[in-house]
């Protein structure tokens, strides 16, 4: 093995996917491997405001040394002892309340959710980009295609959309819901079952703003999302506010559906600034704590939720896609970057194997494919389900059944059931292990290599 010769990886896309695979691979790998990275930008960089990692994935943060620095800018301490998450059935409008009648309730603890924001997230990732020249970032490289090699083990080959080139042994897509490297495996693989591999949208609009503290507090200074996180839940919408960066800024998502338009093509600019009055008539006659938190947004995005159905694969015998390019998912589970770090320690943790060659490359990606996809898959649709509890459009019952010992037909006993059930789909974040999923996968390597050696 040591006359081998190194494994070229190319990584298409500088995001939280590309830069977490990257790391790990420079921490399993070391220089046995020679990674290089393509990103379309002329920096690492990230869009978008928070993001929520559970403790399984806060597990790879303290394998590949990045917990401290991370912690150092986390929006909370509460580790494995959770926090409380409230809960509220907000839009008079439906219910024709008063403010004194506003259903609440609040989840148990849920273990371990560390709120960050976005960009200060991928700074510390980007900040640990191995300092090794086995692994080198390419800016301004947009891929244009690929091809692999029908013989052997020959070099795949990448082209630029500046019309530059390159060769690897292995390209993965971390590319995004619009991943040109699953537009290329999709479109040259033969499946025995084809699959609609474009993204499509969710029937779901987030409107999203960040908020100093200083604007709530002036405001309300006991709103409870100075503090907590809230979901203010309603028919076919909701929102979340949540305090992050250490507590200096309030993330707030608004969540607008028309379930009816889920499946179907997005009209317009998925990702656009508009104005706060959109924002303020899209939940107008909500109860008052709502309206407050509105009010002090300032800069309001729009964006359009796509997602990418069901894949029968993530893999072909040199190309492996990882996270929004595999499984974009609605944000109800505050999962996607998450799940996107699964899948890069856990590819990392396969090409690690010392049996990982060229030659070899079929067998780790199926184990890749084998544990990675039925796991994230699983999370989009209790993603969904979760995002259908809280716009009132699936009952508790519809969703998978009733919260043992509430009983009643109130509008607060059922949004007890609601946030019960809700509860139960989480349950994944803190009682299954990410380094459980490595192990089966390397299990899985280890079986299909002994039974190819026989």
């Amino acid at each position: 093995m040591t006359n081998e010769p190194k494994l070229r990886i190319a990584v298409i896309g500088g995001g939280i996917g590309g830069l977490t695979l990257a790391v790990s691979l420079h921490k399993l790998c070391g220089s046995r491997v020679e990674v290089d990275i393509y990103e379309a930008a002329q920096t690492f960089t990230e869009i978008g405001a928070g993001i929520g990692l559970w403790p399984r994935v806060w597990e790879i943060m303290e394998t590949l040394g990045l917990s401290a620095d991370l912690a150092a800018i986390s929006s909370s301490d509460a580790g494995d002892a959770g926090q409380s998450i409230e809960i509220r059935k907000s839009d008079y409008t439906v219910d024709g309340g008063s403010p004194s009648e506003v259903p609440r309730g609040a989840y148990s603890q849920i273990g371990g959710v560390r709120p960050f924001h976005r960009a200060r997230f991928q700074a510390v990732l980007a900040a640990h980009f191995p300092a090794d020249p086995s692994y080198t970032a390419h800016f301004h490289k947009r891929l244009a295609s690929y091809t692999v090699p029908s013989a052997g083990s020959a070099p795949i080959e990448l082209t630029f959309t500046d019309g530059s080139q390159a060769v690897c042994d292995l390209v993965v897509g971390c590319d995004g819901i619009k991943s040109v490297v699953r537009g290329v495996l999709y479109r040259d693989r033969t499946l025995a079952y084809p699959a609609d591999s474009e993204p499509v949208w969710s029937g779901t609009v987030a409107y999203r703003s960040l908020i100093p503290r200083a604007v709530l507090e002036k405001v309300n200074p006991e709103h409870p999302c100075l503090s907590q996180v809230v979901l203010f839940c309603g028919q076919n919408k909701h929102m979340t506010g949540f305090p992050m960066a250490q507590g200096t800024l309030i993330n707030i998502v608004g969540l607008v559906s028309q379930p009816e338009r889920e499946g179907t093509k997005y009209d317009g600019a998925w990702v656009k600034e508009v104005p706060k009055l959109e924002l303020l008539d899209a939940y107008a006659g909500w109860e008052p704590m709502m309206t407050q938190l509105l009010n002090c947004a300032e800069k309001v995005t729009l964006w359009a939720i796509n997602t990418i159905p069901h894949l029968p694969t993530y893999v072909g015998e040199r190309v492996a896609l990882v996270g929004d390019a595999a499984h974009a998912m609605t944000p109800h589970q505050a999962s996607g970057a998450g799940q996107a770090i699964e899948d890069g320690f856990v590819l990392a943790s396969l090409l690690a194997d010392p049996r990982a060659t060229r030659e070899t490359l079929p067998h780790v990606l199926q184990a890749y494919d084998a544990i990675r996809r039925p796991f994230s898959q699983d999370i989009v649709q209790r993603s969904r389900t979760s995002g259908m509890l809280y716009d009132f459009l699936l009952s508790p019952s519809e969703a998978g059944g009733d919260a043992v010992g509430v009983a009643g037909d109130s509008a607060a006993d059922d949004l007890a059931r609601r946030s019960a059930l809700a509860q139960q789909l989480m349950l994944w974040t803190n009682q299954t292990s990410i380094m459980g999923d490595r192990d089966r996968a390397l299990q899985a390597l280890d079986a299909a290599l002994t039974v190819e050696s026989t």
